[in-house]
């Protein structure tokens, strides 16, 4: 029989690490513009965004989750 603590269950992430798009490109605008973003999300099969977790495509609206999108874009090499 197995337990409840055999059983691996990973934390949902934080909703308040969770923004639509264009709310994540409000207040990263500093950094990337509207261009850089949607270029980023067109690509994502390609570039390993989508492998990353951190976008979500829900209702036809992309949310970015900002710690998985960090990591995902620090690892990003020349």
């Amino acid at each position: 029989m197995q337990t409840n603590q055999d059983t691996k269950q990973e934390a949902a992430p934080a909703l308040d690490n969770i923004l639509i798009l264009e709310k994540f490109q409000e207040k990263h605008a500093d950094k990337f513009t509207s261009g850089q973003l949607t270029w980023f999300m067109r690509n994502r099969d390609r570039n390993g965004l989508a492998k990353s977790g951190a976008v979500i495509l829900s209702a036809r609206k992309f949310y970015i989750n900002e710690p998985l999108f960090a990591q995902w874009f620090a690892s990003q090499t020349a």
